[in-house]
């Protein structure tokens, strides 16, 4: 286990000065532009080019296309694999390219698609048009640095391409700070704004080709439109899965963006509201899942059914002792952690407090995220795409009733439950195929994952119980105390509980790797 935490850990560490800088940016757009119309503009405007994203560049091809590379490398050698990537390099310039022309074109047709009818009567429908066609070369840019980010992975070369989105973070909070200095907010930032976010998409893109000079990477224009060379084809027909269950996730983020949109500053509480869920997801689920497609690769190579189940196991246990607390913590002190982060410049306590909110029916997802996260690559190193893609189907589908069900009572928030609901029919769906592979140890992991359940219950009750007794108040200093406090108190309540419940995984987290059994 302790190499499987080493491993995550590594990840953590860039992960973690991304999402600090993440968080930072969103304090900083926070102040800009507020959490009302302009900022659902702004949601809505880039979510037209991270969804294709998602789809494309990040989750699909991603997965598809470092295998490959490393497969030619690994068979003829650098040279043939410096071709294979100037040929993926120069067919995403066309295609993807041509993508961009097609969103600036149709841009008022794409945002009447995605958005409700009520935001399209509002005054900012014409200032989204706008930002939809300045922010779409952004896709441009960020694919050619995810194949980029792959090869240099491919070649050994990690730190940089995990340190890049920090980069990215880092321009647009530098940027941010400048224009707030100049005294720029409301309608006079967004379009800045989103300038900023085109140049941190650029920034991430060019940083990735140096080091590839050095490894002896020459650039030639050889595109393969129609996929004649076996590494393209490769490369497509292993994503070809991933994407039909990515286009059924994004199906439900189009619909749950419409159902937001009905209310003004949804879609800005939701977006504020995940990216603080999203930062124990990126720590804890994306670096286990990392570490755990390795160790399971290598054991599913070696026929090692055992060596599968203890990766699956320990990845688990880890994830639950870090992400059960995070999502405690989140429900106790949604509000006071919204107040201290968002509460500045344009930004009103009333936006803190709908954020505070959204954050505790978001609160939940965070479990079933990081769960999903280390279970999926378990099947990748199966060779099982089918399952992932099954389980993503039923969360689309409890995604939508819970969705549908609950936006009419709560508004906005209800979107935020209902990703947690279909997080948690992923997992509880991932898990059943995986029932062979967890055979003679679900009732010991059960346990285990009762008692860090219990200890995290003491952990969100002693955070919000501080909370409740502090003084409030709206100086920098007041919130620091009424957010930090609390959530030192659940730590030292999270740790208490858990050495007296015997949940051993817990506390080897304080614990020398050489001393770390997670051994169910």
């Amino acid at each position: 286990m302790s190499s499987l935490a080493r491993a995550a850990g590594a990840v953590s560490i860039a992960t973690l000065a991304s999402r600090i800088l993440g968080l930072c940016r969103d304090a900083t757009r926070a102040a800009l532009v507020g959490a009302g119309g302009l900022s659902d503009a702004l949601d809505v405007a880039f979510k037209v080019p991270n969804l294709l994203r998602d789809l494309f560049a990040e989750g699909a091809f991603s997965g598809a296309f470092v295998p490959t590379l490393a497969g030619v490398r690994e068979r003829d050698g650098d040279a043939a694999a410096f071709t294979t990537l100037n040929r993926v390099l120069s067919t995403l310039l066309v295609y993807v390219g041509l993508a961009v022309g097609l969103i600036v074109w149709f841009a008022p047709e794409i945002v009447v698609a995605i958005t409700s009818a009520k935001f399209v009567a509002r005054p900012e429908f014409e200032l989204t048009v706008v930002l939809v066609r300045l922010l779409a070369p952004f896709l441009f840019f960020i694919s050619l640095a995810v194949a980029a980010m792959g090869a240099l992975n491919v070649f050994n070369r990690f730190f940089l391409p995990a340190l890049s989105p920090a980069l990215q973070n880092l321009a647009l909070v530098a940027g941010g700070g400048a224009l707030l200095a100049l005294g720029l907010d409301g309608v006079e930032a967004a379009l800045p704004w989103a300038l900023l976010l085109l140049v941190g998409g650029a920034l991430q893109c060019a940083v990735q080709f140096p080091p590839l000079w050095r490894l002896g990477w020459r650039p030639r224009f050889l595109p393969d439109l129609t996929a004649r060379h076996p590494e393209t084809r490769a490369v497509l027909s292993r994503m070809l899965p991933v994407v039909g269950g990515m286009a059924a996730t994004h199906v439900s983020i189009i619909i749950n963006t419409k159902l937001a949109t009905s209310d003004v500053g949804g879609t800005s509480n939701l977006y504020y509201a995940f990216r603080l869920v999203h930062l124990p997801v990126g720590l804890v689920g994306v670096a286990v899942g990392t570490a755990v497609l390795s160790k399971a690769s290598q054991a599913v190579a070696r026929r090692d059914e055992a060596a599968v189940r203890g990766s699956l196991v320990e990845a688990t246990l880890l994830t639950l002792a870090f992400a059960l607390p995070a999502a405690a913590g989140l429900a106790a002190l949604g509000e006071p952690i919204a107040r201290l982060i968002y509460l500045w410049g344009n930004a009103t306590a009333e936006n803190a407090a709908a954020i505070g909110s959204t954050i505790r029916y978001f609160s939940v997802a965070v479990v079933f995220y990081c769960l999903v996260k280390v279970t999926v690559p378990v099947f990748y190193a199966q060779g099982r795409l089918r399952g992932p893609l099954i389980a993503s189907l039923v969360a689309v589908v409890c995604n939508l009733a819970v969705a549908l069900a609950t936006h009419p009572y709560l508004q906005w928030r209800g979107l935020a439950l209902a990703v947690g609901v279909g997080q948690a029919a992923n997992w509880l769906v991932l898990t059943w195929m995986l029932r062979s592979t967890l055979a003679g140890v679900g009732r010991r992991l059960l346990g285990h994952a009762f008692r860090l359940s219990v200890a995290a219950a003491v952990c969100g009750l002693a955070a919000w119980g501080t909370a409740e007794i502090l003084p409030r108040g709206d100086g920098w200093g007041a919130r620091a105390v009424g957010a930090l406090v609390p959530v030192g108190v659940g730590a030292v309540a999270y740790l208490g509980t858990a050495w007296i419940c015997g949940a051993k995984e817990a506390l080897a987290l304080l614990d020398s790797p050489r001393n770390r059994d997670y051994t169910p």
